[in-house]
């Protein structure tokens, strides 16, 4: 089991080194500079290995320290529970149940396990398992560290965090041996990027339990959550001799790893185009009164509704779903005008990260790339400088308008909700909370048109493979969750937003116009 466990760990390593050289390779001035002769330098491997070895012990702490700061301890503080401990224990004990049955990495097909299994043969059972017991090795490591950390601000009983993690990976366990057994007896493979509607139901279900009980604080009796977890603990150690002495693991792997990771790419291809065809309008009476590039934009924009609106709709009905709840409730209850008042007058930057979440300028870039531009790109015309910008001008209006509609709700709600609070402000808040929302939602909507032109990152597959437009992705996510530990006046946000809004735009236009005719090209 050593060997096997020092083995896989190799070969994982060594396609994350591969991944990284390759990726360096990618940013622009680079490529040149670095010949494909540096992936057998020796010298240069051993560095990034010593690097890749450190990121694969801190990712262990940043992984699971982030969920537990997002996904737990914000919101618990954010809805300022009088039970803040037993809140968090709640939280953890619905999530750990969501986690279990849609996140286990023994049925992710992942190309490290395809070369180790298929390409390299390695035995099936003895991979599996030592993968699998690392895995929840991290989650232990993980979990536990971040629960002590959350101890230091939280009062949580030193028995829960030490019961916490093992009731993480009992759980995880039980769902791997029950879906072994459906394997072993109703040929029901499962896959994890392949979820089915049950589970998403299941999953749904424990986030409404989750956050709905804290919302309306509402929480079982502390003992029963330890009894429950305990009583998890004692089936998932019942489960292990299942999973150790299960022998079909290769026959499992070899229906789940079928198709090799070229072969994959084609069918998820396959896969994408004919589910984007589906939701293409095939009405031969869509038309449009404009001419030009605008004609062309407005039959896209038409015909792609479906796809181009789906995600931005959802949105719209959430947010507008929590305003209406938000406001029946500081109808009733002081607490939640008090709530009210210090979010939107001092947490104002926190919609930062909240418009960011939500927005769909990303789904609508690539819906763009795979239905338009994957095809259009082969003309040179298309590439010249006045159609560039004459389309970047029409995209942008219209990415504008999709990504407004949510947005909109939060730029008209949020004012609104601080009215019924009966906050003692000057009347010029309210429209400075809604220019902002209004100016932080176009700010995304241009970021990401004008880093898809800038970088387009995307192959024929629709994968993307510009380092630097990752780059540009991990900085952006970094900055706007920044802005969730700002405190600031609504009045100063509200009217810095709106200027570097402004200012963001016309800096956008002139690097579009200058650089985009060579950028903006199909990635092989």
């Amino acid at each position: 089991m050593r060997k096997v466990f020092w083995i896989s760990f190799r070969l994982r390593m060594t396609y994350r080194i591969n991944s990284i050289l390759y990726a360096i390779r990618q940013v622009p001035g680079l490529k040149r500079m670095l010949s494909v002769s540096l992936y057998g330098k020796t010298g240069l491997k051993m560095v990034f290995t010593v690097l890749a070895l450190l990121w694969e012990i801190v990712s262990i702490f940043i992984n699971k320290g982030l969920y537990v700061a997002i996904c737990i301890y914000y919101p618990v503080v954010l809805m300022a529970s009088k039970q803040p401990s037993l809140a968090i224990i709640h939280i953890f004990f619905f999530f750990s149940i969501a986690g279990a049955i849609s996140n286990n990495t023994m049925f992710d097909p992942t190309k490290d396990k395809y070369y180790a299994m298929i390409s390299l043969r390695m035995d099936a059972k003895a991979y599996t398992l030592t993968d699998y017991a690392y895995s929840m090795v991290k989650i232990l490591v993980g979990m536990g560290v971040s629960l002590w950390v959350v101890c230091l601000w939280c009062p949580i009983p030193w028995y829960y965090c030490l019961v916490v993690p093992f009731y993480i990976i009992a759980a995880k366990t039980i769902s791997a041996a029950w879906s072994l057994y459906r394997f072993e007896t109703k040929k029901i493979l499962r896959n994890e990027n392949s979820p089915v509607k049950l589970i998403w139901t299941l999953i749904l279900t424990c986030w409404v339990l989750a956050y709905g009980t804290l919302f309306a604080g509402f929480f079982l009796p502390v003992i029963v959550y330890l009894v429950l977890m305990v009583m998890v603990i004692v089936i998932g150690i019942g489960v292990c001799p299942y999973v150790l002495r299960f022998q079909r693991f290769r026959e499992m792997y070899r229906l789940l790893l079928q198709k090799g990771p070229v072969q994959i790419k084609a069918s998820m291809k396959e896969v994408q185009n004919k589910n984007s065809w589906d939701m293409i309008s095939q009405d031969q009476k869509i038309t449009s009164q404009k001419t030009g590039y605008a004609y062309f934009n407005d039959l896209f924009i038409k015909r792609h509704k479906r796809i181009l609106w789906r995600s931005s709709k959802r949105m719209t009905l959430i947010c507008l779903g929590i305003v209406v709840f938000t406001g029946i409730l500081e109808v009733f209850l002081a607490e939640a005008r008090e709530v009210v008042q210090g979010f939107v007058l001092n947490y104002l930057p926190y919609f930062v990260f909240i418009l960011y979440s939500f927005n769909s300028s990303k789904s609508v870039v690539q819906a763009m790339f795979r239905n338009c531009d994957h095809s259009m790109l082969t003309y040179s015309f298309y590439r010249r400088p006045d159609v560039i910008l004459s389309l970047f001008r029409l995209r942008l209006r219209s990415l504008i308008v999709i990504n407004l509609m949510p947005a909109l709700v939060l730029a008209i709600g949020l004012p609104i909700l601080l009215a019924i609070s009966q906050a003692d402000e000057s009347i010029w808040v309210y429209p400075i909370v809604f220019i902002c929302i209004v100016s932080t939602s176009i700010f995304f909507s241009i970021h990401y048109l004008t880093s898809y032109y800038l970088l387009q990152p995307y192959n024929e597959f629709t994968e993307t493979k510009s380092a630097t437009y990752g780059i540009v992705m991990s900085l952006t996510y970094i900055v706007c969750f920044a802005f969730i530990y700002i405190h600031m006046s609504t009045y100063v946000f509200g009217t810095i937003m709106s200027l570097f809004c402004i200012l963001y735009i016309l800096i956008a236009y002139k690097l579009v116009y200058a650089k985009a005719p060579k950028t903006f090209r199909l990635r092989r």
